[in-house]
Parts: structure tokens; C-alpha cells; sequence
């Protein structure tokens, strides 16, 4: 089974909260226009970016926050271990 990519998958998170929000933005524009246009529904292009924007910055966060962890990771297990880390075995003086 393969590691879990947590990048891939906040992308496909991003693309998803994308189309997702076009969905809804056109089921309510659709329904403003046919309830009178804009005068029915006058704040629906800032409510709009509202979501999107704050929709949008978390899930930048949960990227920025796991290429963070990625990178920290990754260059931990290119360091070699120092000698109080790798337990008893390597702490023992070898005996003359």
C-alpha cells in the first residue's frame, strides 16, 4: 500500500472546494435571478467571496502547514542519528 500523500490530497481538497462553490454560486444566482435579480438578493456577490476567501486561505494553511511537516520530516531522516539517540547499544564503551 502506498504512503498516504497528504499534498495530493489537500489539492484535490483545494479543486473540490472549488468546484463545489461554483456549484452553489450558480444554483444562487439562478434562483436570484428568477426571485427578481438583484434587488432580491443584492449582498450575494460578497457573501460569495466571503466563503471562498476564507475556504480557500485554510486550506493554503493546511498545505503551507503540511509541506512544513513534510520538509521538517524529510530532513530528519537524512541526518544520521547522534550517538545519545541511538539507544544502549551505541552509549556502551567497547571494552579494551
Amino acid at each position: 500500500m502506498k504512503p498516504f500523500n497528504r499534498e495530493r490530497f489537500l489539492f484535490y481538497m483545494l479543486a473540490g472546494i472549488f468546484t463545489w462553490q461554483a456549484v452553489i454560486f450558480t444554483g444562487a444566482v439562478i434562483g436570484c435571478f428568477r426571485a427578481g435579480g438583484r434587488e432580491a438578493c443584492p449582498n450575494i456577490g460578497d457573501r460569495y467571496s466571503d466563503t471562498v476567501n476564507v475556504m480557500v486561505a485554510t486550506t493554503l494553511a493546511l498545505l503551507t502547514g503540511g509541506a512544513v511537516v513534510s520538509a521538517t520530516q524529510k530532513k530528519d531522516e537524512k541526518r544520521e542519528p547522534k550517538s545519545w539517540e541511538m539507544g544502549s547499544e551505541s552509549s556502551r564503551r567497547p571494552k579494551p
